[in-house]
């Protein structure tokens, strides 16, 4: 299958880039710069677009043949009208440009932050959408458009809701994830340093290889119009994974834990969406291991 792609010079994009080419299918990445990632390079089975997502010509240029679309690109973190402008609209304007492109499959990359994670709920793919900041409305929106638009349109559409996503760079250049808990916990255990965490917080996770497979079963599935959030379906706190730290490192550190009277919780977010309709449940410990140990190194 030819398939356009956005995002994929990004940590998550070259990850699922690579599990599409392994898959068979040909890629055509969209990218403000095609050569930000060494490995991408001269690889067959990827050609790429220089642009934006923003970009409608680029856009236009890079959807030339495509039967699919999976769109990971976004914006940087904007007020709200910027955003809107930024991000959600992009993401109409592909899908627009993606029907008239003639492709007849389109996988959004939204989020879990669609949801309310301060509630002491948990949260399937059926659950009200109940953002709590600009970037979860931004994602919510451009669900709530495509899923609109999506109805007679011809194109089958897919929202994947990934959550925290780990993992090391996956080709030489790739980039790592960049959300700061673990590499704090991974560097102090390194140094030695004490590791502050508070009881009882912390997340459920997905490794970066995991949720390529999400993708490659959403673009292989006929469903139309449906959510799937990408976890694994266990919690584990911080306090645990600074241990699990220390002893990757046979480090000295102490677990500082303050107490603030959260309570233990349950997983927030269900992940059964995706064992149900994909055969697909991942467990992170291994990973999250490995990934503590690679990130001690740096």
């Amino acid at each position: 299958m030819r398939i356009t792609v956005t995002g994929g010079t990004g940590f998550i994009g070259s990850w699922v880039v690579e599990q599409l080419l392994l898959d068979g299918h040909d890629l055509t990445l969209l990218a403000r710069d095609p050569l930000a990632v060494a490995g991408q390079q001269n690889r067959p089975g990827i050609a790429f677009v220089r642009g934006a997502i923003d970009d409608r010509a680029a856009v236009r240029e890079a959807l030339r043949g495509s039967e699919a679309v999976v769109h990971i690109a976004r914006a940087k973190a904007q007020a709200g009208s910027q955003a809107l402008l930024a991000d959600t609209l992009p993401t109409v304007q592909l899908f627009e440009d993606a029907v008239l492109a003639g492709a007849g499959r389109f996988i959004y990359t939204s989020s879990i932050a669609v949801f309310d994670d301060r509630a002491d709920d948990q949260f399937t793919d059926e659950s009200a959408q109940r953002p709590i900041n600009v970037y979860g409305a931004t994602k919510a929106a451009a669900e709530a458009y495509l899923v609109g638009m999506a109805g007679g349109s011809g194109v089958t559409l897919t929202a994947i809701r990934p959550g925290y996503t780990f993992g090391n760079p996956v080709v030489e250049g790739a980039v790592t994830q960049a959300m700061p808990e673990l590499p704090r916990i991974a560097r102090s255990a390194a140094a030695g340093s004490d590791i502050a965490v508070e009881r009882n917080a912390g997340l459920q996770f997905i490794w970066a290889g995991d949720l390529a497979r999400v993708y490659s079963a959403a673009l292989a599935s006929s469903l139309d119009r449906r959510y799937y959030t990408a976890l694994s379906p266990e919690f584990y706190t911080w306090e645990q994974l600074a241990h699990w730290a220390i002893e990757l490192t046979g480090s000295t550190s102490r677990v500082v834990v303050s107490d603030t009277g959260r309570a233990p919780r349950k997983p927030p977010w269900s992940a059964a969406a995706i064992e149900r309709d994909f055969d697909l449940r991942f467990n992170a410990e291994g990973r999250l291991r490995e990934h503590l140990a690679w990130l001690a190194t740096l």
